[in-house]
């Protein structure tokens, strides 16, 4: 592939936190600026664009970065805002252009020589670059599905110091870190707090808490489980404070994912009606697939969006042999896939054409979890159609070949 005859010169830029590399070359390959640093702020962005302005300015010089975490962001605008062309790169296009070189050598300086020399030879593959509605979408979406995963992180960290002083807790509640679960803890996290309690206290405090739906029964029940505990007793104390702080982190979560999901609702009625009409799609998966793939002209076809979300299929053949079974590759957006592969889960559930397609990649042998992932990929198609002629998603009649089959009809809750 041959550069752009519209740009004479390249500039290479490696993306970093606190400080960027820019290097230029000229269409000759031949360096015109040498690799040099300069910090991420106001001052580093002005000697950018002096050494820009000496190279030929915005309508001489192509401008190449890698799309490194969220870095980028500013560096792109402003160049963008002075009317530079810039072209983000994903960073494994980067780490391909520095394997052809003879020699390894990983530094920042050359890195920013390979960037510029892929723009040159015109290798670059356009980015995802979203707009001011799709970036307010990734951003609330992704910190929604980042304090989900904190919330399990801390329950894992409140099993740790739980379950050696009171390993009969779990078996209490059909839900342990329910409402009513976390009172408990907060109030009495240790067999001896919960047989120092006022029998009368204990009972108005699960009562009150589950609006009573569990009674003087359950409350015995606990009391049972306190008295006849095998948990130990060394380290109780520290049990003790470590649980209660880990509670209080859970319970200061929720105000914080309910404001979020409001605004993220707010954000559902900003977009498209036809986006909620794909199978399996909810509030939150809607604004969340909106922000990860919008604008969708960036994908010339749905292979390229399931490569995107890192649903393609690994290939391993060499010889006479071919690998038996093929994985994701996993090489793309993991909130894009989780999004995918959660609409996909929902679909399953329901009459229609994805729930037919699950039903017969089960019945060719594949497992729940690889079935569902088969029909995320097969979701991702319908999601690329559906958005690029921005029209409502239109399915099949159900196929009712399940009532035939009823042990496939369900498919398992996922955790």
């Amino acid at each position: 592939m041959s550069s752009s005859p519209k740009y004479t010169r390249f500039c290479g830029i490696d993306v970093g936190k606190s400080k960027h590399v820019a290097a230029i070359i000229d269409a000759d390959r031949q360096t015109v600026t040498r690799a040099r640093s300069f910090r991420n702020d106001a001052a580093g962005y002005q000697n950018l664009l002096e050494r820009l302005t000496d190279a030929g300015g915005a309508s001489a010089v192509l401008v190449g970065m890698e799309a490194t975490a969220h870095y980028w962001y500013s560096l792109r605008d402003f160049l963008t805002d002075r009317g530079y062309e810039v072209a983000v790169l994903n960073p494994i296009q980067t780490a391909q252009q520095a394997k052809k070189g003879i020699r390894k050598a990983k530094t920042d300086k050359v890195d920013a020589g390979h960037i510029a020399m892929l723009i040159r030879n015109g290798e670059q593959r356009p980015a995802l670059i979203p707009g001011e509605l799709a970036m307010t979408c990734r951003q609330l979406t992704r910190l929604r599905y980042a304090l989900a995963r904190q919330g399990a992180r801390i329950k894992q960290i409140i099993w740790s110091r739980l379950h050696p002083v009171w390993p009969e807790y779990e078996a209490i509640f059909s839900t342990p870190f329910s409402r009513t679960g976390r009172a408990l803890l907060a109030a009495a996290p240790t067999p001896d707090d919960i047989l120092a309690m006022d029998p009368k206290q204990l009972d108005d405090l699960i009562c009150k808490t589950s609006r009573g739906r569990y009674g003087p029964a359950n409350c015995e029940k606990v009391r049972r489980a306190a008295a006849e505990s095998i948990g130990t007793r060394r380290g109780i104390e520290g049990a003790r404070i470590g649980i209660r702080s880990l509670i209080a982190q859970l319970d200061a979560l929720d105000p914080i994912k309910k404001q979020l999901d409001e605004q993220i609702a707010k954000l559902a009625e900003r977009l498209p009606d036809y986006l909620r009409t794909l199978p399996g799609a909810d509030t939150r998966s809607v604004v969340s697939l909106f922000g990860e793939i919008d604008p969708i002209s960036t994908f010339a076809t749905p292979a390229k969006l399931v490569a995107f979300a890192g649903l393609d299929l690994t290939v391993f053949e060499t010889g006479q042999y071919a690998a038996p079974r093929r994985r994701i590759t996993k090489r793309g957006s993991p909130t894009l896939r989780y999004t995918l592969w959660q609409m996909a889960l929902r679909a399953c559930r329901h009459d229609g054409d994805l729930r037919d397609y699950w039903l017969r990649r089960r019945g060719e042998g594949l497992t729940h979890r690889s079935a569902v992932t088969a029909t995320a990929i097969k979701l991702t198609h319908v999601a690329w159609r559906i958005l690029t002629d921005a029209r409502p998603y239109l399915p099949q009649r159900p196929n009712r070949h399940s009532e035939a089959n009823p042990s496939n009809t369900q498919p398992p809750v996922a955790d």
